[in-house]
């Protein structure tokens, strides 16, 4: 693991200035980021993944990079241990749950100090722990202020297309639900789960067939409408 990690880096380090791709979206997507913190601390930030796929996945070795203030892409985080069910979501935090900092009231399945991100040029990759890394998602185009979430209130930045590359702004929306925060808590989010709207129903889940996202569905009914 110590040998690919370094390898990962080497490879990251050589590369030319970063260029965001519409990359499309692999079985696990960036499905929520809170990139401006909360009202507890201004680093209280956290990364949310969603495994959209048909199979539970090893999250191990896989690594988030982001764009560095010289423009190049560097290596943020490294999963160290983990799997992600399917319809399941993985959350990666700055601060644990009872830190002081943190004003989540939920599981985090990774707690990593190096969780930061930026209030504007928000690009974010996910690679996976193949020998030089596969790209499997991207968060945000890298430009201007993020494609989702506001500081005032604190609201997360989310998914609302997870088949629809993240480079896109369709692709995000500002939460405007609140769930997994502590009681006292006025952030928007829904850290460690989906907003009610995305979740999948709970026989798809079962079955392994990936569910439609509310987009999907209105445009579907649109299509019956006209169609009678």
């Amino acid at each position: 693991m110590r040998a690919l990690s370094a390898l990962f880096l080497l490879l990251i380090s050589l590369a030319p200035p970063a260029a965001v791709e519409a990359q499309d979206p692999g079985p696990v997507v960036f499905s929520e980021l809170m990139w401006m913190g909360s009202e507890a601390s201004s680093a209280d930030e956290w990364i949310e993944l969603y495994n959209r796929g048909n199979q539970s996945i090893d999250l191990a070795g896989w690594t988030i990079t982001r764009v560095g203030s010289d423009g190049t892409e560097e290596v943020m985080l490294t999963v160290e241990a983990g799997s992600i069910a399917v319809g399941e979501t993985y959350l990666i935090a700055n601060y644990a749950p009872d830190s002081d900092r943190s004003r989540l009231s939920t599981t985090v399945q990774f707690v990593s100090a190096a969780v930061a991100l930026p209030n504007t040029k928000l690009l974010l990759r996910l690679y996976d722990a193949a020998e030089g890394g596969t790209l499997i998602d991207v968060a945000d185009d890298g430009t201007g202020r993020p494609l989702g979430g506001v500081t005032e209130p604190p609201s997360s930045m989310v998914r609302e297309v997870f088949e629809m590359p993240g480079t896109r702004a369709e692709a995000w929306s500002t939460a405007s639900e609140s769930r997994g925060w502590r009681s006292d808590a006025s952030e928007k989010g829904t850290p460690g789960s989906l907003p009610t709207r995305l979740q999948p129903a709970a026989d798809a889940r079962a079955t392994g067939v990936s569910a439609m996202t509310w987009s999907h569905v209105k445009a579907a009914a649109g299509d019956r409408q006209e169609r009678h």
